[in-house]
């Protein structure tokens, strides 16, 4: 992992030597200083071989204890490449900033600074030749394990009659509905071949779950053969099918004698022949890839007989090759059923409950587990050993974490949650121990996940696509891996947040330690300083800890402060004793000002101040010349300094003033006034939020790489000059805007989107009445999937325009509006809309024709005082899955009630009145 970042940063040390002042120095310098750029290059191209063999070696170093020890080398030799990197990079830095006859009289100081470095990058370059010494040396002794392994143990193959445990019925809690319905799907009325797939995280239960159905099935005899598989990652295509060809022959005499020999064309030939004319019941389980499957699936016959094959996997790609409706997600048991499994598992010998005594600690315990059946299992019965000795429960419940490192009771546990990570792509370890770090139940959002692993150094370019992107497409591969637990899907079906497992993070975090990736939940008093690259507080305990040792901390690279514990002293110190920070995420902290000497952290990438009290930010700034995120929103900051202009790697600003939290007035939030020179940073992709002026909306068309923008307090005499910037930016995809006063309609007379990108529209504001009749959104509008219009004082209805210009529209918002009274939902409008917003109007009648909103799931009524009865067809839209109405006129709700509504509506999922 950390290895690629170095090889990255090697070829950004080798580029520094471009920099002509250095190199006119170094020339005059000793021979040591004139091989420095070779001698980077050949550790770049060491490591990099390297790299390359940890790739092929694989998941192998987790089960050999010598590779393991030379990695720990390796990791070390590559934190130690970094922080020469960056001693290096500083030091230009210094000698960058200073005039020539400041250069003249520090010759010495730069000459001993510059020569250490070399000398620093020389022992490394002997370190980097014995490590691939040895590397050679072990690659030799690894193809011995290789070549000493049979196929078996290596793919893991166990047929349906091999050393899988016995099934007992208390192992299955929680999950009879489960079984029922996988009961069902293996009814034979439904004669053609179906593929199911049961999937979700390590430890829920898949192959439990499946193997009670399975062995239930083969003792009903309903299937003329049956064969269950385990995958696993480094499967053997030919060996499963030798495998399913002698478990599904009914003659094993019959089994061609040479079977262990012949090709992979015989054998799927000779599985054909085993399965013509019968219905199977086939179980691969603990598939990893939709190869594993597809190289089979042509062999497994379709002849109508009823045939089944099951897939258990923690991957949703996977899961996918299975028919939506016969895909099963397990989820981790409630409080109620995991406390029942506990409790038969600790109590099982006496047939008892638990014990008065013990119900608060059991319960700890078992939140601790995180809902996953192996866990509850695994740690029962560590306790069940024990007896009810409260001082032995309240112990394993106090270090719980070091009882899933050391404790040989919870080795299966440790076994299945560490499978899924050693089994990650390399490109996802790193953001997931990037996770680990956060508070427990943290809720990420996917826009502060993207940033920070881009500044982390964690994502790399693919193709044309921008980091951000790339990052995105991680952010998704970790939730399909079942790593991450969906929290929320935005309006038009995007995932916006996730959290992770509790027992995971606690798993992953020891993974962080051995890594020496990041330390979270820890005295840091107790701590080797030197270790410590990535840190994050969440208590002021901690903050104190800092505090009293001065942040002794010399290769901090990140410092995240959770549940608002930063403040003033702790910054000053971060600034003054960790020259190497890249990132500072302060959000939600007490800080009403930055330290002037901010513009030290040469190395700073990305600024988090979203929500604190900060005022202004100092003109050192423009010293932060390798700064990618700047996130002053919600801030007090009004005006930035002229010198951010300076700050040319800048690809996101968040900067907006909020002054109303309730959204009652137009301008709730107010923009940040811009210098001039912001708008020359071409390799801005956000901006949030640009006041508007004459200057300002012309000076946009200089930045065509924005795909986020939000500009307020727009007069209609600026609307043509800002619409026509907008021309300009091909890969816009959301877009804000917020008229300067109610009473004058915004001109969208120039909106002339290019873009097909562009989603998002907020309109904030009145427009003229044929607005949504206008060409631009006839040719445009079906790109649009997320409309919010707010504030919007018209003469006309626009819903007939807008349903028949944007007919793709997902989510839907009108707030704060008055052009009617009364609003129809006519037949065939809005046919893709599943999210319907209508609030803070003088609404009166509401009505929904049949054939209207066919899809709506989510309908929100919001402080409709007027509206005194229920919308009339809302029983006829049968796709409602949540209903939400707030501050509900009295009336409202009595006719509610006497129409007996919620028993109308019965298969809605979530009423709110």
């Amino acid at each position: 992992m950390a290895e690629a970042a170095v090889v990255l940063a090697l070829g950004k040390l080798v580029t520094s030597f471009g920099v002509s002042p250095l190199r006119t120095f170094i020339e005059k310098e000793a021979t040591l200083l004139q091989d420095l750029p070779q001698i980077a290059k050949h550790i770049e191209r060491e490591l990099d071989m390297i790299h390359h063999f940890l790739r092929q070696v694989g998941t192998k170093i987790y089960n050999n204890k010598v590779l393991e020890g030379w990695i720990v080398r390796v990791r070390k030799v590559a934190y130690c490449v970094e922080d020469i990197i960056d001693e290096y990079c500083y030091n230009i830095t210094l000698f960058q900033d200073e005039g020539r006859f400041k250069r003249v009289i520090h010759t010495t100081f730069h000459a001993n600074v510059f020569h250490q470095i070399a000398v620093g990058l020389k022992d490394i370059e002997e370190e980097i030749k014995h490590l691939s010494q040895l590397k050679r040396d072990y690659r030799e002794m690894f193809n011995e394990l290789l070549d000493n392994a049979s196929d078996s143990a290596d793919i893991h193959l166990l047929s349906s009659n091999g050393s899988l445990h016995s099934i007992k019925e208390d192992d299955i809690v929680g999950m009879k509905e489960d079984m029922e319905l996988l009961d069902k799907w293996l009814d034979p009325k439904e004669l053609t071949r179906i593929v199911i797939s049961v999937w979700g995280f390590g430890g829920l239960g898949k192959t439990t779950l499946v193997r009670k159905v399975y062995d239930w099935e083969k003792g009903l005899k309903s299937f003329d053969c049956y064969s269950w598989i385990t995958v696993s990652h480094n499967y053997n295509i030919d060996a499963i099918s030798r495998q399913l060809i002698q478990e599904l022959s009914e003659d094993q005499s019959k089994v061609p004698p040479d079977l262990g020999t012949v090709h992979r064309g015989k054998l799927k030939e000779a599985l054909k022949e085993v399965l013509s004319n019968k219905k199977y019941l086939i179980v691969l389980d603990d598939v990893w890839d939709t190869r594993a499957f597809n190289e089979l699936s042509d062999s497994l016959m379709d002849d109508n007989k009823g045939s089944r094959i099951i897939i258990t996997t923690r991957n949703n790609d996977v899961a996918s090759l299975a028919q939506e409706l016969y895909k099963m997600k397990l989820n981790p048991l409630g409080d109620d059923d995991a406390f029942e499994l506990f409790q038969r598992r600790c109590f099982q010998k006496n047939n008892t409950e638990c014990p008065p005594h013990l119900q608060e600690l059991s319960r700890q315990i078992v939140n601790k587990c995180g809902g996953l059946p192996l866990a509850i299992n695994a740690i029962g019965n560590v306790l069940a050993v024990q007896g009810a000795k409260e001082i032995v429960w309240r112990r394993i419940n106090n270090q719980f974490k070091c009882e899933l490192e050391d404790n040989p009771g919870l080795d299966e546990v440790r076994s299945a949650l560490s499978i899924s990570f050693m089994y990650l792509p390399r490109h996802l370890k790193n953001c997931f121990l990037y996770c680990s770090m956060f508070p427990q139940d943290y809720i990420f959002t996917r826009e502060l996940l993207i940033k920070l692993w881009i500044v982390e150094g964690f994502v790399t370019q693919r193709g044309n696509s921008t980091l951000e992107e790339v990052a995105d497409g991680y952010f998704i591969e970790l939730i399909q891996q079942s790593m991450m637990k969906l929290v929320e899907n935005d309006e038009i079906g995007r995932v916006v947040s996730c959290r992770m497992h509790d027992i995971v993070r606690e798993l992953a975090l020891s993974f962080s330690r051995k890594e020496r990736f990041g330390l979270a939940d820890i005295n840091i008093e107790t701590e080797n300083k030197d270790d410590v690259r990535r840190l994050l507080v969440s208590n002021h305990e901690q903050v104190n800890q800092l505090i009293r040792s001065s942040i002794e901390l010399p290769h901090l690279r990140t410092f995240i402060a959770a549940n608002k514990v930063a403040n003033y002293q702790l910054l000053c110190l971060l600034i003054s004793r960790c020259k190497y920070l890249a990132v500072l995420e302060l959000r939600d902290s007490p800080l009403d000002r930055i330290p002037e000497n901010i513009g030290d952290l040469f190395n700073l990438r990305y600024i988090g101040l979203r929500r604190t009290h900060v005022k202004s930010l100092p003109r050192s700034i423009k010293k932060l010349t390798n700064l990618e995120t700047l996130d002053m929103k919600s801030t007090n900051i009004e005006t930035l300094p002229k010198e951010i202009a300076k700050l040319k790697k800048l690809r996101h600003i968040f900067a907006e003033k909020l002054d109303d939290p309730e959204e009652r007035q137009l301008r709730y939030f107010r923009g940040v006034k811009f210098p001039d020179g912001v708008f020359n940073l071409v390799q801005l992709q956000t901006l949030k939020t640009v006041e508007a002026t004459k200057k300002s909306v012309k000076l946009l068309k200089s930045l065509p790489d924005l795909r986020l923008l939000c500009v307020e307090n727009v007069r209609r005499a600026d609307c043509a000059t800002l619409f026509s910037s907008l021309s300009n930016m091909n890969h816009l995809y959301s877009f804000l805007i917020s008229a300067n006063d109610l009473n004058e309609p915004l001109d969208f007379d120039a909106f002339n989107p290019k873009c097909t990108k562009l989603e998002k529209l907020f309109i904030r504001g009145c427009w003229d009445n044929e607005t949504f009749w206008k060409p631009v959104f006839r040719d445009y509008g079906a790109n649009i999937k997320y409309l919010t219009l707010t504030f919007c004082k018209n003469d006309a209805d626009p819903l007939p325009s807008i349903s028949s210009s944007l007919p793709n529209l997902i989510f839907f918002s009108i707030r704060r509006g008055c052009w009617a009274e009364e609003i129809t939902l006519r037949e065939g409008w809005f046919p893709h809309l599943k999210t319907l917003c209508v609030g803070n109007m003088g609404l009166r009648r509401l009505c929904i024709e049949e054939g209207a909103v066919i899809r709506l799931e989510v309908l929100l009524l919001l402080s409709l005082t007027s509206l005194k009865e229920v919308p009339k067809g809302l029983d006829l839209v049968s796709s409602l899955k949540k209903i939400n109405v707030s501050m509900q006129h009295p009336e409202f709700k009595a006719e509610w009630e006497r129409g007996n509504w919620k028993t109308k509506l019965h298969y809605v999922q979530v009423i709110r009145m």
